[in-house]
């Protein structure tokens, strides 16, 4: 059993097929394939169910849990690594764009796991400090390829060559509005329901409004997007006339925010997207690429 074998165990687990760990490990796939073939032919069981994708087996998930553990301890190892040899090294800054509300509150307020991964790269990175940008999805992408930022965290899996995306976890987007809106009593929303309702403006025509906007017009109508002030009292005064916004939501904005209701969408009409970690392919940083492999090792470990 070897640790690269460990490594794409934990890649294919949390990718879900041999293609897209071999992206994002920037091996074959092929390789990757062969490598979960032998570890099951080692360990004499099968990891993986292939009925649809794959899939970890039972015995694969506890292999997983033993294997990411490890990893771990790796990880550890190269921290401790960096820091002894930290006398001979500059200075490194990394700029990194965090997406434009709500998702940015959340991060500056350490309220994402990402985050927390963030500052402890760099409390134990002798050298190592960090600039952050807030931007939409579309601004942090083109400064990805001005190569103006380093890292960036965009809501959703977009195609943009030489940029690489790592899907860190779900994000789930609600409609919020405030308690005194009638609207606000259901407990679930559906896209149909949103018919004539005032929408606030979104920021960018990011994947998720792209995604609503065509799921609108299945249902037969244009959504009602209407330009709000960027300040609470013009947002508060929007949702007592009955309007609403679509955000990324997160537990700890209901405690923020006592004010507003966070209506989950119907099942049937949740739009999926994940939080993604977005990087050049051609990252000229190499601490960057160590924190890139930090974050998505701790986010999934």
């Amino acid at each position: 059993m070897e640790l690269h074998q460990l490594r794409y165990l934990s890649a294919v687990a949390h990718c879900g097929s041999a293609a897209k760990a071999a992206e994002e490990l920037y091996v074959s796939k092929q390789a990757v394939s062969k490598a979960i073939r032998s570890l099951e032919h080692e360990t004499g069981f099968e990891l993986f169910d292939r009925d649809d994708g794959m899939r970890l087996t039972e015995n694969g998930r506890e292999i997983l849990v033993h294997a990411e553990a490890v990893l771990r301890e790796l990880d550890e190892i190269d921290l401790y690594v960096q820091a002894q040899g930290a006398g001979a090294r500059q200075t490194e800054s990394l700029a990194i764009a965090f997406k434009s509300f709500p998702l940015d509150y959340l991060f500056f307020n350490k309220g994402h796991e990402a985050v927390a991964h963030i500052d402890e790269f760099v409390y134990r990175t002798p050298g190592c400090s960090v600039s952050t940008f807030k931007m939409s999805d579309t601004a942090i992408l083109n400064a990805l390829e001005e190569e103006a930022i380093d890292l960036g965290f965009v809501h959703g899996t977009y195609k943009r060559p030489g940029i690489r995306l790592v899907p860190l976890g779900p994000v789930e987007t609600r409609v919020i509005t405030l308690r005194s809106n009638p609207f606000g009593r259901r407990a679930s929303v559906r896209i149909a329901d949103l018919e004539g309702v005032p929408i606030r403006s979104p920021f960018d025509f990011d994947l998720f409004t792209n995604a609503f906007i065509t799921a609108c017009h299945e249902h037969g109508f244009d959504p009602s997007f209407r330009e709000v002030p960027l300040n609470d009292e013009a947002i508060d005064a929007f949702c007592s006339g009955g309007g609403v916004h679509l955000q990324p939501f997160d537990p700890r904005m209901e405690k923020a925010y006592p004010q507003s209701v966070f209506l989950p969408f119907h099942p049937s009409d949740r739009i999926e997207l994940p939080l993604c970690l977005a990087y050049r392919e051609t990252l000229a940083k190499p601490l960057a690429l160590k924190l890139v492999g930090f974050i998505r090792n701790g986010m999934r470990r």
